[in-house]
């Protein structure tokens, strides 16, 4: 398929989600729904502890969806852009996502169903007394006023992102194929030349991002690692999720477009940031083992006892070893019934991880804990990313017509 065949058969690249599908995520955001009223009732600590990991999770993809595709912008990548739509349709979901992390921020402000305990140095400021700086550092006004700015940031630029890249293909799809062309060109200069700042805004962000909402929760520990090793995580998952995305519309005439090449590549990336991650991870555990700062350890040694101690085993297991030498054949990183399981698996070990950030400092009854809460809450948010993707393909044509690079991806095959 060349470009003018994209043009002739733009019509074609919309995607309507199977009625099946459409039930399954209704049924998921009602699972969701259900598991919060349940929680805040039972737990309300902990409900907020599995909101707010599992809204981080899929937050990251949205984000690190523009975050690639700003990445391919910066540089004039061709190969990537037959998935960039796919990419921005996970983008679609930062909105949404800063919507729920703005209710969030407003129930800790005001301790609704115990939203105020998640964070222990908001409840007793006094616990920081000894720490130097970060008694300034962690103070309620100055947390809200930091996450809020970067929340902003985020939504504005990204938005920004979006907009200027569908604004070309309506051009196209009104038939208005000059024009498409010509504004496609504004476009791509526009994005190259801005998409650097708005990675740097987006990176310095996503770090402090993590480190207020996530890190915080435990007040007495440091990592300047933090925001690598959350950004190894953001982009393993990344490239999971959009291989299993490319997979599951691969008969489409969306799925006509994107070659093997598309498939090869990304399953390179997933399988360079599965390397990247534990690199990270093990620099982490390193570093606190033979420093023997006892603030630090103690963070790890927390993790070691049950019930986290099968999770603390399982992630580099299944988000490590099992994708680092599967993925070493070529076939593996675009043969469905290989890439797939492999895909799935380092998103439930990242899941994990972010479960092990957060819940730990939370739940209070580690004895009796049993992660049906989080699942239930899990499955809401799934169901949320999911409709917010399954709405943005619907409205949108799933492949980036009047984007002057697709010519050079398509007739090429690789770049």
């Amino acid at each position: 398929m060349n470009v003018n065949d994209v043009y002739e058969q733009r019509n074609s690249f919309f995607l309507e989600a199977p009625a099946a599908l459409k039930g399954g995520i209704y049924a998921a955001i009602g699972i969701g729904l259900l598991t919060l009223g349940y929680g805040f009732y039972a737990d309300g600590s902990r409900t907020w502890g599995a909101f707010l990991f599992n809204l981080f999770f899929f937050f990251c993809l949205g984000l690190g969806g523009m975050a690639f595709a700003a990445m391919q912008d910066v540089i004039g990548a061709h190969w990537g852009r037959p998935i960039r739509r796919i990419q921005e349709g996970f983008g679609a979901f930062v909105p949404v996502a800063i919507a729920l992390f703005v209710i969030y921020l407003i129930a800790v402000a005001t301790g609704i169903g115990g939203a105020d305990k998640v964070y222990r140095w908001i409840e007793d400021p006094s616990i920081l007394s000894h720490f130097h700086g970060k008694d300034k550092y962690l103070v309620p006004g100055w947390f809200f006023l930091r996450v809020g700015v970067v929340l902003a940031s985020i939504l504005v630029l990204s938005l920004w992102q979006l907009r200027l890249s569908l604004k070309r293909d309506q051009l196209a799809m009104a038939g208005q194929k000059a024009e498409a062309e010509a504004y496609g060109q504004e476009v791509k200069e526009k994005l190259k030349f801005w998409s650097a700042p708005i990675l740097v805004v987006y990176g310095t962000g996503f770090t402090f991002m993590g480190m207020d909402l996530v890190m915080s929760l435990s007040p007495l520990w440091f990592s300047t690692l933090w925001g690598g090793w959350q950004f190894a995580i953001m982009m393993q998952t990344l490239m999971a999720s959009l291989l299993l995305v490319m997979f599951m519309i691969k008969g489409t005439n969306v799925g006509k477009v994107i070659q093997r090449q598309q498939f090869h590549d990304v399953g390179k990336l997933m399988h360079g940031f599965t390397i990247f991650f534990a690199y990270l991870t093990y620099a982490h555990v390193l570093t606190y083992w033979y420093g023997n700062v006892p603030e630090e350890t103690e963070y790890f040694i927390h993790r070691l006892h049950q019930p986290w101690f099968g999770l603390v085993i399982a992630v580099p297991i299944l988000g490590f070893l099992v994708p680092l030498y599967t993925l070493i054949f070529k076939a593996a990183k675009w043969t469905a019934w290989v890439t797939g399981p492999i895909a799935c698996l380092i998103l439930l070990a990242q899941w994990f991880s972010y479960l092990l950030m957060i819940q730990p400092e939370i739940v209070k009854d580690n004895s009796t804990w049993v992660p049906g809460l989080e699942i239930g809450v899990f499955f809401g948010m799934f169901g949320l990313f999911a409709l917010t993707f399954t709405m943005f393909a619907k409205r949108n044509p799933m492949v980036p017509i009047a984007d002057p690079l697709l010519k050079n991806a398509l007739d090429s095959g690789h770049h």
